[in-house]
């Protein structure tokens, strides 16, 4: 999911700008709804790459405790 990070922010960049400026078209709505899913999924990625870098950071941690143990 962390791979998508970027992904997820241009999409949101891209329909925030398109669903929000005040514009009248037919598609807003739709483009309103894609704003928020997007906002989620790049939501969900940064909180996913969080929490993958602490848990890593914790693994590496007691990987070199062990090291020095021995």
């Amino acid at each position: 999911m962390k791979n998508y990070t970027k992904h997820f922010l241009i999409g949101t960049v891209v329909t925030l700008a398109l669903g929000f400026t005040g514009l009248e078209y037919m598609g807003d709505t739709i483009v309103r709804f894609m704003f928020l899913i997007f906002a989620i999924g790049l939501f969900i990625s940064c909180l996913d790459a969080v929490l993958i870098s602490k848990r890593m950071h914790r693994i590496r941690v007691k990987e070199k405790a062990k090291d020095v143990r021995k």
